[in-house]
């Protein structure tokens, strides 16, 4: 998978999260789901990176609007 397909796997990421928790603001989702993609980026293996980004924020997603912090 070639970097540009990898990002605008990513990039749905964030429109499916977007549509999902419609009470998040979009910059949070956007922040969360480019953590988890940089987090991934010694991976070897990248045909896995979208479903693992957005996993890894849907979880983050739920815990952050479960438990807002007073800065949000």
């Amino acid at each position: 998978m070639d970097d540009e397909t990898e990002e605008h796997l990513v990039n749905r990421v964030v429109e499916r999260l977007a549509v999902r928790y419609p009470e998040a603001p979009r910059t949070l989702i956007t922040e969360i789901v480019g953590q988890e993609y940089h987090g991934l980026d010694s991976g070897r293996i990248r045909a896995y990176v979208p479903t693992l980004v957005e996993n890894g924020a849907r979880t983050r997603l739920h815990r952050a609007l479960k438990n807002p912090s007073p800065d949000q």
